[in-house]
Formats: C-alpha cells, sequence, structure tokens
C-alpha cells in the first residue's frame, strides 16, 4: 500500500511539474508575441502587418507537414520505451530521418508555391524567411521531452527563443519598410530553439541508422495522425489563408490582431491536456473516462468566464492592446470568436488527450477531417456574403461542430 501510495504521489508530482513547465511555455510562446503585437500593428500597419500574418499561416501549413502527427505518436512512443535508451534511439532517429525528408519536400513545395502564383510572387522574400519557423519546429524534438516527462528543458530553451525574437522586434523595427525583418526574426528564434532542443536530446540517446522498416511502419502508423492535423489545418491557419485571397492584407491584418488572441485563450487548456497525456496514456479505461468526467466541469467553467469577459469587455480589451481603430471597430468579431473559448477547451479534451491516448487516431482523424471540410466550405461561403465577420462566425461553427463530434464519439467507443 505504501508504495502504491508513493507511485500516486510520483506520478502527481511529475504531471504537476510538467504542468507548470507547459503553461510557461505557452506564456512564452503566446503572451511575449502578443507584447509585441501592438507595436508591430502601430509601426507596420494593417497592411503590411497582415502580410506577415499571411506569410507566417503558410508557414503554419507547412509545419504541419514536417509535423506529421509525432507530436502526439513521438510523445507516446517514447513515454512507452522511456526507460530503453537503445529502443529510445531508433524511435529518435527514425522521427528525426522522416522530419529531414518532409522538410526537403516542403521546401520543394513552398518554391512552388512562390514562384506560380502571383499574389505570392509579390512579397517572395516574405514567404521564404518565414520558412526558418519550419526548420526550427521539425528538429525541435518537444514530443521526446514531453515522452520523457522533463519539459522543463523545453520551456528553458523556448523562452530562450522568444526573449531574442521580442528584443530584436523592439531593438530593431523602426517603420514599415522594416516588415520583412519580422520573419527573419522569427525564424532566427525558432533555428536557436531547435538546435538547442537538439543538442539537448543526444544526452538522452544516440542516433543510429533507422531500420527501413521501422520507419515504413512509422509512417504508415502516422498517416492517420497527419491527415487530422492537416484537416484541423482548413479551421486555423488556413482560415488566415482564405481572408486574405478574398479580403486582402488589411482585413488579414485585423482578423490576425484578434485571432492571436483567441488563440492564445485557447491554448492555454494545452499545459493541462499535454502534462496529463503521457500519464493518461498508461491507466485502465475507466480510469481515463473518470479522469475526463472529472476535469470536463472545470474546463467549461473557465470558458464561460473567458467569453463572459470578453463580451462585457471586449472593445476595453481591443484598445488596451491595441490602441488602433480599426481594429476597435470591428469588436463584434472579437465577442463571435470568444465562444471559441468554451468550445475549444471541451473538444480538446476528446481530440487532444482522449482519443490519442488510447490510440483511436482514425477516429480523431475522421473528426477532423469532417471538421475541417465543414470549416473550409462554410467560411468561403460565408466569408464571401460577410466578410471577416462570415470567418469569425465560420471558426466559431467549426469549433461547435467538433465539440458535437468528440461528445458522439466518447460516447459511442467509451461504453463498448
Amino acid at each position: 500500500m505504501n508504495l502504491f501510495k508513493k507511485k500516486v504521489k510520483g506520478d502527481i508530482r511529475v504531471i504537476a511539474s510538467n504542468f507548470m513547465s507547459l503553461t510557461i511555455l505557452q506564456i512564452a510562446n503566446y503572451i511575449l508575441p502578443l507584447i509585441t503585437l501592438p507595436f508591430l500593428i502601430r509601426t507596420l500597419g494593417p497592411d503590411k502587418f497582415g502580410l506577415v500574418m499571411f506569410a507566417q499561416s503558410l508557414a503554419a501549413f507547412l509545419i504541419i507537414v514536417v509535423d506529421f502527427g509525432f507530436t502526439l505518436s513521438g510523445t507516446r512512443e517514447v513515454s512507452i520505451y522511456r526507460s530503453d535508451r537503445d529502443k529510445l534511439s531508433h524511435i529518435f532517429s527514425a522521427i528525426m530521418t522522416v522530419k529531414l525528408i518532409l522538410i526537403v519536400t516542403c521546401i520543394i513545395l513552398l518554391y512552388l508555391i512562390v514562384e506560380l502564383i502571383p499574389r505570392f510572387k509579390e512579397d517572395a522574400f516574405v514567404y521564404y524567411l518565414s520558412f526558418g519557423t519550419v526548420i526550427g519546429h521539425a528538429i525541435f524534438p518537444v514530443w521526446f521531452f514531453q515522452g520523457i516527462e522533463k519539459m522543463k528543458f523545453v520551456t528553458g530553451i523556448n523562452i530562450l527563443a522568444k526573449i531574442i525574437f521580442t528584443l530584436l522586434i523592439f531593438i530593431v523595427i523602426r517603420k514599415e519598410s522594416d516588415y520583412i525583418l519580422v520573419p527573419a526574426f522569427n525564424s532566427i528564434g525558432f533555428i536557436i530553439a531547435g538546435l538547442l532542443g537538439f543538442i539537448l536530446s543526444l544526452k538522452h540517446i544516440k542516433l543510429v541508422r533507422p531500420n527501413i522498416e521501422f520507419l515504413k511502419r512509422l509512417v504508415s502508423e502516422n498517416v492517420s495522425l497527419f491527415l487530422a492535423k492537416l484537416a484541423t489545418n482548413l479551421y486555423t491557419t488556413c482560415n488566415v489563408l482564405i481572408l486574405g485571397l478574398f479580403a486582402g492584407n488589411t482585413i488579414v491584418g485585423v482578423y490576425a490582431s484578434m485571432e492571436k488572441l483567441i488563440i492564445a485563450v485557447k491554448n492555454s487548456y494545452s499545459p493541462l491536456y499535454q502534462s496529463l497525456f503521457p500519464w493518461l496514456s498508461k491507466q485502465l479505461p475507466a480510469k481515463r473516462i473518470v479522469v475526463l468526467k472529472k476535469i470536463a466541469p472545470f474546463i467549461f467553467g473557465a470558458g464561460t468566464i473567458i467569453t463572459t469577459l470578453i463580451f462585457i469587455f471586449g472593445e476595453h480589451i481591443l484598445t488596451l492592446i491595441y490602441n488602433n481603430e480599426l481594429i476597435t471597430s470591428y469588436t463584434s468579431v472579437f465577442r463571435i470568436l470568444s465562444l471559441i473559448a468554451i468550445f475549444a477547451g471541451l473538444n480538446m479534451m476528446f481530440t487532444n488527450l482522449y482519443f490519442p491516448s488510447v490510440k483511436m487516431y482514425k477516429t480523431r482523424m475522421y473528426i477532423f477531417i469532417i471538421g475541417g471540410l465543414f470549416n473550409l466550405i462554410l467560411s468561403i461561403i460565408l466569408v464571401k456574403m460577410y466578410g471577416i465577420y462570415g470567418m469569425a462566425s465560420a471558426v466559431t461553427l467549426t469549433e461547435c461542430f467538433l465539440l458535437v463530434l468528440g461528445i458522439y464519439y466518447f460516447n459511442k467507443y467509451s461504453n463498448t
């Protein structure tokens, strides 16, 4: 009994430690960039700021490709074999080999997009410079550190990279024509973080020549995760691309300024889910269900409070942060997006925690593909009819739709 209690206490300590590290990481990932947003909008203007955000959206799409679902599957595999250094080395080397191949693929893809589509070729350097973030994400093995439950390394490195980016923005950016430096600084920060993370990971493993059969199996198993993430992209970063194609850079700048705030809120749930994921993956089915039912009311309560605050103080929040009349004039868009705080927090509980922990990768893929197509069709229709308001409505309705799908599949399979 004493051994059991010690193990439980040990699990709680590890989860709590990872939760704190991941929370600090989310602060670094979203709060520090949010600090620079008002400055960038005032200095660059909504049009050039919108261009930078448009380029970042394309880079985010390519990040999905190089990730290939390893954020979840890699974490799960590492958490299971964390005490087997030889097995970890083979897993690590195989995943990084796949990522290297995908980086080369993405470089070719980016070149074709930029050179063949006039809308992109006009500002080619912005898109090429933004690609550094793709490389940084690819070489930083966050999934590895999450799997061995040593997130302090990841937190420290990411904070350092974000501080470098933030300082460079405030020190160097002085006029509208400096917009080209923003993606350059962002890429520098990500690449530095990626290199440091990769070097630190070598303390725990050694690089080996990956087995071809293992590589094939790894790619085959991850296709569903990749397609799910790609479908997710249809209702996240692709929204900025769609809006930019129909409404132009200025409206993209307005929408992106609000979306950044909502994404920060949405991702505030991630530390909880990411810290629970390795532990939940090792629990019995009944235990997993009990955990979800316990945390659901807290997620709903937190989301409701955030949404209520934005509905009441939305205009004041935008004025305080951006002090831009154009952005503040679209406060209604901000209020529509605020509902995501409720819907996303709950649907992520299923899609980012429960389904991956039980290896229901195909179910998760179906949910995201259905949701992604739903958003793609709805956003194109509503953006043509209502512009930025249509996009906000489409995104919010999609998050609600994903929650409905998550509840449906959870009830369907958890009772079998």
